[in-house]
């Protein structure tokens, strides 16, 4: 038995459906509000810690796992062991380099048009971190302690870059910055399902915080002058108080949008995949970058001055640690040593380093996208990291 056709209800489309939740999350959006739970998106930035501590302890035991050697003795003392030097050597360059981030954009821009700004300073913070790479295998006397003549992974050398490059420090910078940059939407989120509500607030303008009542009309009249003074003490703690709520509410809008200008989308708006992949970056990348830089630096007469040698070893007892240099001396003199290697391989790194550090600047970024650049990070970092290893033999 059929049914008439006018007792048919049309039930809406879901493509309706969709196109109204969109207008929705764009209306919010255009009134600085974004649609979701705060406390969740929190929580699942927390996979960006654990997968960086997941790629560490891998890296951490890769060298004993694929690249065994027989003797490691550690030229430390036991109350300093092996790899704290490394960890903290890196971990305080970092901390200069960081540092100086501000003080070289604050310059260059001075000195420099805008769009050179910068530029300018990118590559000149390059330039200073790659210096602190090398600079770090001369404190830690690397060339010194090499048992063999050119850098190998069967080298106890090999496991002193390794640690140096692991750079925990910087990672775990950058996952503090992200969830310094998430709690800037932390008052932006609006609870799904009560978008109708919030829209209808805004256009009632009723979304603004009320101001405080300062006076008490409930006050009897005689104890007006008694605590006149008082109230108005009140009133001006009061307004101090609404200025300074104020100014943080302006502060944080200001450092959102120019957050919004360097990434161009709301950082609220970037998948923790892509903060994952960013992470997954920057440490094969450093991997990669400083395995290269110490492969060319050690193959060079600048890691062992010869000429300056001669003329010390007369005064220096005999120590284990003098055997050893004395070792990898006369195995530096066994071979040809260039300064190829190195005047090659350090254009090669600054270029690649400053090249991928652009595109994360706000001429780039925003027009490539974010998840462009941690694609294109991806690569590099990889390819970076497999020719850091293949210079120092781990690959044959």
């Amino acid at each position: 038995m059929s049914s008439p056709a006018g007792s048919i209800i049309a039930s809406p489309s879901p493509q309706n459906n969709d196109e109204d939740d969109d207008d929705v999350e764009w209306e919010l959006q255009n009134n600085g509000l974004y649609i979701g739970s705060y406390s969740r998106i929190v929580l699942m930035n927390a996979l960006v810690p654990i997968f960086a501590i997941v790629v560490f302890t891998v890296l951490a035991f890769l060298p004993d796992l694929a690249w065994p050697i027989a003797d490691f003795p550690s030229p430390y003392p036991s109350s300093f062991p092996f790899p704290l030097p490394q960890i903290l050597i890196s971990s305080a360059f970092f901390s200069l380099t960081h540092l100086l981030r501000v003080p070289l954009f604050s310059l260059a821009f001075l000195l420099l048009p805008s769009d050179y700004a910068s530029f300018a300073s990118t590559f000149i913070h390059i330039l200073i971190t790659n210096g602190l790479r090398l600079a770090s295998l001369v404190i830690l006397q690397v060339r010194h302690t090499m048992d063999y003549p050119i850098p190998t992974c069967q080298d106890p050398a090999f496991r002193t870059v390794w640690w140096l490059s692991l750079n925990f420090a910087e990672v775990l910078a950058a996952i503090v910055q992200g969830y310094q940059q998430l709690a800037l939407y932390r008052d932006l989120m609006v609870p799904e399902g009560r978008e109708t509500e919030f829209l209808e607030r805004i256009k009632s303008g009723s979304l603004d915080e009320p101001e405080p009542v300062l006076a008490n009309p409930h006050s009897p009249q005689q104890e007006h002058d008694t605590f006149g003074d008082a109230l108005e003490d009140g009133e001006a703690r009061s307004v101090e108080s609404r200025i300074d709520r104020g100014l943080e509410k302006l502060l944080v809008i200001k450092m959102r949008d120019e957050l919004e200008e360097v990434y161009g989308l709301p950082v609220i708006k970037i998948p923790v995949f892509i903060s994952c992949l960013q992470r997954f970056n920057s440490i094969f990348l450093s991997i990669g970058l400083t395995l290269l830089l110490s492969a060319a630096y050690l193959r060079s007469p600048l890691s062992v001055p010869l000429s300056d040698i001669s003329g010390q070893l007369s005064f220096l007892p005999v120590t284990d640690q003098l055997r050893g240099f004395l070792h990898a001396t006369s195995h530096t003199q066994s071979y040809d040593s260039s300064y190829i290697p190195l005047i090659i391989t350090a254009p090669l790194v600054l270029l690649l380093h400053t090249s991928l550090a652009v595109l994360h600047t706000p001429t780039f970024l925003p027009r490539i996208g974010v998840h462009t650049a941690a694609y294109v990070g991806v690569l590099v970092g990889i390819m970076t990291f497999f020719a850091g290893l293949a210079v120092w033999g781990a690959l044959s």
